[in-house]
């Protein structure tokens, strides 16, 4: 007999699209903007705005997929409604590697931050801390989860405040001179540079994802997750855009710069010791915490769906009778974060996050346009756009990024896929059964 209890339903639009946006992790730049200089030529701002029109294509995609199946699973969901349940499988198998190791990155950038501010404490016990803090909190349910992501989110918000007046302030006294560096260079602009840059900082948006996982946890899912989704997109990609150009303002001379430690040289110019080591604080928590913690949400929620569809094991759908979460999953993603995060490097991990979820968005745009345009007959101008040509550029721009990963990411995201097929084989007998899956309303 199944059980009755039920994900408890306490997330608003509002908590969506901030969960949304921790996942993101506003303060991101701070980490990763050296990396981003040289192939920019400095236009770091415009990679990331072009990076966010990319990504709400995709976006719109999840939209209109979120309003017909209010339900968890994210990818591993839609496609398998869109299309079938097989495909979905494989969907939803390829974006769990995604959200495997983004607990995984984020402790080991967290722990790399935190051993900086306090030696003396060593790597492993940054991760081993992080790691049980981020599962305790999971446990306690996702209201929880949602109450300490404002604060972290309002933490980050902070920083990102200081660092803008506090260059502001520089700009009223004539040390500082807005320009378009960072946006617009006349002098140095190369597109192919851009583009190039703009594939790497895509990952930064690839979070919203995470929005979906809760749609069994929101009170009006059909709506509220996907406005979540695109509300979240606007929200980060603004937050970037504005803070990249403003750090053009301050080292307009991006070659200067060391690209290790290029934007906390930039926080330093504009703000001394004490604001570089409040936000060397905020990241580490940023990452550890928010990001981590989140990842950990998310993945637990799809392993969920497909413990309870019965493709995987059943205990993964275990929800404790008290907090109305799934205990085992998480428990689960806290152990192999744990263990990643212990045996891998930073480099490694960071080469292969981004397969899992641009697999995922492909196959979900291809489901948009099979489910709702070319098996709809009503082909008239507004749902060849929305239907078509909007999942059409998403799909289009997945696939560009995707093709551009390097090697090593797509061995292993093929090894992974290949392991997926094995079980889908394995629990269909070579489909000679169905794909076990719920029958939705």
């Amino acid at each position: 007999m199944e059980s009755t209890i039920q994900l408890e339903r306490s997330l608003s639009t509002r908590d969506l699209t901030i969960y949304g946006i921790i996942f993101m992790i506003p303060v991101a730049p701070v980490a990763f903007y050296g990396s981003f200089l040289t192939p920019a030529n400095g236009m770091v701002a415009l990679a990331y705005l072009i990076g966010m029109v990319a990504m709400l294509f995709t976006g719109f995609s999840y939209a209109a997929m979120a309003h017909h199946y209010p339900y968890s699973g994210s990818v591993y969901t839609y496609v398998q409604q869109g299309t079938n349940a097989g495909l979905g499988f494989i969907g939803g198998w390829g974006i769990a590697l995604d959200y495997i190791l983004i607990p995984t990155i984020t402790y080991l950038i967290s722990a790399s931050f935190g051993n900086e501010l306090l030696p003396a404490v060593p790597t492993w016990a940054w991760i081993l801390g992080i790691a049980v803090f981020n599962t305790l909190i999971n446990l306690a349910g996702v209201n929880f989860v949602s109450k300490f992501s404002w604060v972290l989110f309002g933490l980050q918000l902070i920083v990102l405040l200081l660092f803008i007046g506090s260059t502001l302030r520089l700009v009223f006294l004539g040390q500082v001179r807005p320009n378009t560096v960072a946006l617009y260079n006349p002098q140095h602009f190369n597109i192919s540079g851009v583009l190039q840059a703009t594939g790497i900082v895509i990952v930064s948006y690839l979070g919203f994802d995470a929005i979906s996982t809760l749609a069994e946890e929101a009170h009006d899912p059909r709506y509220s997750v996907g406005k979540a989704i695109i509300g979240a997109i606007v929200g980060i990609g603004s937050l970037f855009v504005i803070t990249t150009i403003i750090a053009g303002w301050v080292s307009p001379q991006y070659k200067l710069l060391n690209t290790n430690t290029a934007f906390s040289t930039i926080i330093y110019n504009v703000g001394g010791h004490n604001l570089v080591r409040l936000t060397d604080i905020v990241v580490v928590l940023s990452f550890g915490l928010a990001g981590g913690q989140e990842g950990q949400t998310a993945i637990s929620r799809i392993l969920y769906a497909m413990g309870r569809d019965g493709i995987l094991p059943k205990p993964l759908a275990y929800l404790h009778p008290k907090y109305r979460t799934p205990w085992v999953a998480i428990i689960l993603v806290g152990i192999v974060s744990l263990a990643l995060s212990l045996t891998l490097s930073q480099d490694t991990v960071s080469n292969l996050v981004s397969f899992g979820a641009l697999f995922g968005f492909l196959l979900l745009n291809l489901s948009v346009i099979w489910k709702f345009y070319i098996q709809n007959n009503n082909k008239k101008f507004k749902n060849t756009l929305k239907y078509l040509i909007s999942p059409l550029i998403g799909f289009s721009v997945s696939l560009w990024i995707f093709l551009s990963l390097d090697i090593d990411s797509k061995i292993v995201g093929a090894i992974w896929l290949i392991i997926g097929i094995a079980i889908l084989l394995y629990k269909t007998k070579v489909f000679t059964k169905a794909t076990p899956h719920l029958h939705f309303n």
